[in-house]
């Protein structure tokens, strides 16, 4: 009889924190899985760790070579037998109650093919994290998708037959944010979902994937571009090549932070936030107020991490927006949301 869930788990030179991440899995409340950990032509002591557990959940996988993160995750989708697929990193931990959770949803809500969840990220110890919030409803993920990728993907569970029926799988092409751009291309066949509750603890380390491809710049930049665009297709929205260097520093706090008001002047941006509230309140007439929140909230970060760079007169320019103000509430939101 086939598992519930197959559990894919990548692993290449993973000793340090491995036994941690299998833990937490197989600590997991609800017991129906299959956990796929694939040592992807691991040096160190990541086979002697994987092999040294006595539980027939367990399946290792050894690949004949390193053949990286993006085919080592296709062959898992391949190699799966469950209904559903589940993700996960050798370096992170799961809450017990993630995939109880995550299937309770699925199986009532029938037309929702994906979720995921907020995370704690974390460093050395799990008492000391940033919690990194996501959209939790559907319509909230798709707007927050043309910034950024809108799933933890240590976190995500979705329908294997959704993703094998259309061959859907990570493509080469988009290294670095690779998940960023299935994502995308799954949310046409069905509704996404986060759960407010984070159910992960990311761990944010130097060998971490987020940090690898910050590594490079030009490339990332034009991966993460080309996905901004085809978010932006898949919902009828039009930008210049202007628009469109805008939005993509709007992907990242560090370029938030460092935006050039010479190249992108308050007027701008302004302009900018305006026409993309337009078009989107056209996609979505029932779910303004989604749309003032997830932009709010972006449009936030752009005031609070100028506040010393910009004049006066600018500052309050950019404040005396609605948008500011959805953008609070969204702040607020989340803290009592996650208390």
């Amino acid at each position: 009889m086939s598992p519930k869930i197959s559990v894919i788990l990548p692993a290449y030179n993973a000793e340090q924190y491995l036994r941690t991440a299998i833990d937490s899995i197989l600590a997991q409340s609800f017991k129906d899985f299959e956990l796929l950990v694939i040592n992807d032509g691991s040096i160190d002591f990541t086979k002697e760790i994987i092999l040294s557990y006595n539980d027939d959940r367990i399946r290792y996988i050894e690949n004949e070579k390193n053949l990286g993160l993006i085919e080592t995750l296709n062959k898992g989708i391949l190699l799966s037998k469950g209904e559903y697929i589940a993700r996960m990193d050798a370096d992170d931990i799961c809450h017990s109650l993630r995939f109880q959770m995550q299937i309770d949803f699925m199986e009532k809500n029938p037309e929702y093919i994906i979720c995921s969840s907020s995370r704690k990220e974390f460093a050395d110890s799990i008492s000391h994290f940033h919690l990194s919030v996501l959209p939790v409803d559907d319509t909230s993920i798709r707007i927050h998708s043309i910034f950024s990728t809108p799933f933890t993907h240590p976190a995500v569970m979705f329908r294997a037959g959704i993703i094998k029926e259309n061959n859907l799988f990570f493509e080469k092409d988009y290294k670095y944010a690779e998940d960023y751009q299935l994502w995308i291309k799954i949310l046409q066949y069905g509704k996404g979902y986060n759960f407010r509750m984070p159910l992960l603890y990311y761990r944010d380390t130097p060998n971490s994937q987020t940090n690898i491809g910050s590594g490079q710049i030009e490339q990332r930049k034009r991966t993460i571009s080309n996905i901004q665009q085809l978010a932006l297709q898949q919902q009828n929205i039009i930008l210049d090549q202007k628009e469109l260097d805008f939005i993509y520093i709007l992907s990242l706090s560090d370029k938030i932070r460092n935006i050039s008001f010479e190249d992108f002047s308050v007027d701008f941006i302004l302009s900018f936030f305006k026409k993309l509230s337009l078009d989107l309140k056209s996609n979505y007439p029932n779910n303004k107020f989604n749309v003032n929140c997830v932009l709010g909230k972006r449009y936030l970060k752009i005031l609070l991490f100028n506040l010393k760079r910009l004049p006066f007169t600018q500052l309050m320019k950019l404040a005396f927006s609605k948008l500011t103000f959805f953008g609070i509430y969204e702040l607020i939101n989340e803290k009592i949301g996650n208390k």
